[in-house]
């Protein structure tokens, strides 16, 4: 993101910079033109949103069956791609870590693969003897070796990246909402209906640790910051408490914060690159989204406010250098910030 650096030199403070530490309190951000403007209003859909792991790209995709490409660079933010998937509403899509592949999944048995270099379609066929209704929910591993579906029961299904071949499962008491992994992808996290957190070595594929997340009846959602130094935990209640790596530790850990400002089930959490900024949102409430600042723990004030238009909040991703925030809507918006 050379050019989103310069642009923040150029504009002051904007999402965040490497060189200094981020202040708290008020942060510098302003609206840019719509990521996903160059389609039509009509047919916009943004149940999915995600930037490339390296290219000045953004993903949109939705129940209306399409999966968008555009190039972002905050004036035009052409569009690239469109890839229609017959009788596949897109419930989620992540690009591999190489970036060469997005993935689509939806309440299906069976997802599909496109290929950005050929420009090719392929369908996965389901995994036999699958512990899981669809292959709805799904997180791609950032070493670029797992992808793992969230199945039935409390199994999560691990396929390799590479071949899409199924490679093994891993099960964890009650049911699993949510996966999220330490930046390596050498550790892979887990939380669902039993409160409680479960930490999987990738390599043995084995638990080698699980807590309990203060005050939390079911897990929803959870993310590790880059610099592992926390994780966050989200839950049913809207609470999201955040944890350093003393939770690796202790089965009983106190949170260092308890993120109170949203009231409805948690669905989505997200450190940025610099591990100084943590994105929560529900996408129960209108305009449920806020941002929290580290290592200071506490939520910018100005931003967002009554005076922005986010709605319900579907998705949302930092660019690679946190140079731009992404919030896609329940109207299919794909909202630039910057």
């Amino acid at each position: 993101d050379d050019d989103d650096d310069e642009i923040l030199a150029r504009t002051g403070r904007n999402l965040a910079t490497q060189s200094e530490r981020l202040p708290k309190g008020l942060l510098s951000i302003k609206r840019v033109k719509d990521a996903n403007a160059a389609k039509p209003a009509n047919v916009r859909s943004t149940s999915s949103l995600e930037f490339h792991p390296s290219a000045k790209v953004l993903l949109t995709a939705g129940l209306n069956k399409t999966l968008d490409i555009f190039q972002v660079d905050g004036k035009e933010n052409p569009k690239l791609q469109s890839v229609f998937v017959n009788r596949f509403p897109i419930h989620n899509a992540h690009f591999t870590c190489d970036g060469e592949q997005v993935i689509m999944s939806s309440r299906r048995k069976y997802f599909y693969v496109y290929d950005m270099i050929k420009g090719q379609v392929t369908r996965i066929p389901g995994i036999r003897g699958m512990h899981a209704r669809n292959l709805e929910k799904f997180k791609v591993s950032p070493d670029g070796k797992h992808l793992v579906f969230l199945g039935d029961n409390g199994y999560m299904i691990l396929l390799s990246s590479k071949t899409k071949q199924w490679v093994g499962n891993l099960k964890m008491n009650g049911s699993v909402k949510d996966v999220t992994f330490s930046a390596d992808g050498s550790r892979m996290y887990s939380t669902g209906s039993d409160g409680e957190v479960y930490v999987w070595d990738m390599t043995t594929r084995s638990c080698v640790h699980k807590f309990v997340d203060d005050g939390c009846l079911t897990g929803t959602a959870l993310a590790a910051s880059k610099d592992g130094k926390y994780l966050a935990c989200g839950s049913d209640s809207g609470i999201v408490n955040i944890y350093d790596d003393q939770c690796l530790l202790q089965s009983q850990p106190r949170p260092l914060k308890s993120v109170t400002n949203l009231v409805t089930s948690v669905t989505g959490t997200q450190f940025n690159s610099s591990s100084e900024i943590l994105a929560i949102s529900s996408r129960v409430t209108k305009d449920a989204f806020k941002l929290v600042h580290l290592p200071s723990m506490t939520v910018f004030s100005n931003w967002p406010n009554s005076k922005v238009p986010l709605r319900y909040v579907n998705a949302f991703d930092f660019s690679p250098n946190s140079g731009f925030l992404s919030i896609g809507n329940d109207r299919g918006t794909a909202q630039l910030y910057r």
